[in-house]
Parts: C-alpha cells; structure tokens; sequence
C-alpha cells in the first residue's frame, strides 16, 4: 500500500462526503464514491462511511469487478485517472457473482 499517495487523493469522510453516487468514472455510476470510501478505508477515514455497501455492490456487480481487487488496485495510490484506466481495462473479467 501507497500510503503517501493515497492520502495525497483520499478524502477525510469524517469531514466530508464523497462523491456523489451519480459522478461516473469510466461510464460507472457510482464509481467515484466507492472509489472516495475504498481510499478513506484504506487510510482510516472512512467515518460512517462503509466501503463494499449495497450501493458499491450494484457498482462492482455493473462493472463486472471483484471488490478486493479494485481495493488492491486502489491501494497502489492510484489518481482517479489511473482508476478509470484500470477499470476499462478490467471491466468484465473479473466477475465473483
């Protein structure tokens, strides 16, 4: 884990809310805040915010994505950029439904 560069990106969900389940990264709604949640998770800022809920769910169920390696790819520090990249690249294959 990229701890630096995840709290250069990560919101503090104990302040603020994340994003808007409507904001879509790489045509996925509900990308953006499940990717606010996953990287407030991973560095202790996720409040009342839980990442993998209901909503992250239908996300990861429409993307065709596993979870935990979305959280891994996450983990990395990746910028929401590398994050969109990732998940045209790996919508689809890795479904654990």
């Amino acid at each position: 884990m990229n701890e630096h560069k995840l709290k250069s990106f990560a919101k503090d969900l104990r302040k603020e809310e994340p994003r808007h389940a409507s904001e879509r990264i790489a045509g996925f709604e509900g990308a953006a805040r499940c990717l606010d949640k996953c990287r407030a998770s991973l560095v202790g800022w996720q409040g009342d915010y839980q990442f993998g809920c209901p909503l992250d769910q239908m996300f990861f169920e429409e993307a065709g994505i596993d979870k935990n390696e979305f959280k891994t790819f996450v983990a990395t520090g990746a910028a929401d950029n590398e994050v969109e990249r990732w998940l045209k690249e790996h919508a689809g294959r890795s479904v654990s439904r």
